[in-house]
């Protein structure tokens, strides 16, 4: 028997990035599959032929390694305990991946709970755009022990591109939440770099193909062009409610390294005022249609009261 016969495989959570992922691990691997809404299932089901689970603890009962991608770290508990949760299906010795965006203290309040189980623990979330889990070149930062790493890397490595073991439990989370912080902040300067200089008569095109020749260019500047340069011909794949929550857990990192100012922080105040102002649901990239909106306006450039400077 092949090595990909012999591991079976779950996968929790079958939102913009959990479909991508299940459909690269059919590929290769028995899966099951369960979601909230067992629509994204039973169409998961139809498209790859992967087997469908009423619960978390059926989709775990005969899986040797279960991947959870979903919101965020309360989801993760909930779908792992109880009667009906992962681990009541799970035998002695499987692997649970959790690719969702949780942070550290999540990561490890999920740990404790597979450990008391019996269950090894990877926190492993991804970094990458729902076209890059499509073509399976993700990028994984993964928290736990090296052996069990090397136990499912072959999983991981049908969705994931570049597997990086960062350090212990709750690394990975803590990885993903920095890299996070930059990515938002750094498309947060960039929508607001775009309306400046399109206000100077410099199309979002013509910047874009500066910065695309330049030393800044880079990987998100290619995948999210179209997002800022044509936003209403071009699909959400990061919507700005999530970004919020990202950038909630990236704040809280600084506060736990007790920076006495956090640049992220203002960017999370920016993302609130846009929240508060109806784009929760639009792309990322909406930032831009946000500043080009607010120009002009005369809002407190604190929009929450609180200083910038912390003790």
């Amino acid at each position: 028997m092949s090595e990909n016969e012999k591991t079976r495989v779950a996968v929790c959570g079958l939102g913009r990035m959990g479909r991508p992922i299940a459909a690269r691990i059919a590929a290769a691997y028995p899966l099951t599959v369960w979601n909230r809404t067992p629509a994204a299932a039973d169409a998961m089901a139809a498209s790859t032929g992967a087997r469908t689970a009423a619960t978390p603890a059926e989709a775990g009962r005969d899986a040797d390694v279960v991947v959870t991608m979903l919101t965020d770290g309360p989801a993760v508990l909930q779908v792992l305990r109880g009667p009906d949760g992962v681990l009541a299906g799970l035998r002695t010795g499987s692997v649970v991946v959790d690719c969702s965006t949780t942070g550290a203290d999540y990561a490890r309040k999920a740990a404790d709970l597979c450990r008391e189980a019996g269950v090894a623990f990877l926190d492993c979330p991804v970094s990458g755009s729902t076209a890059v889990a499509e073509r399976g070149e993700l990028g994984l930062m993964v928290g736990g022990e090296e052996d069990v790493l090397k136990q499912v890397r072959p999983v991981l490595e049908q969705f994931g591109k570049n597997v990086v073991h960062v350090g212990p439990t709750g690394a990975g989370a803590a990885a993903k939440v920095a890299v996070n912080g930059l990515l938002h902040t750094f498309s947060t300067a960039l929508a607001e770099s775009l309306v400046a200089a399109e206000a100077a008569g410099v199309s979002r095109s013509a910047l874009f193909d500066v910065l695309a020749g330049g030393v800044l260019a880079n990987t998100f500047l290619s995948y999210k062009r179209d997002a800022f340069t044509d936003p209403d011909h071009t699909a959400v794949a990061f919507d700005l409610t999530t970004a919020t929550k990202d950038l909630t857990l990236a704040v809280d990192a600084t506060r736990h390294a007790h920076l006495p100012v956090s640049l992220i922080e203002r960017t999370l105040q920016l993302h609130r005022q846009a929240l508060d102002d109806g784009y929760g649901e639009k792309d990322m990239a909406a930032m831009a249609a946000w500043f080009s909106g607010t120009a002009g306006d005369d809002r407190e450039s604190e929009p929450d009261g609180r200083s910038l400077e912390r003790n």
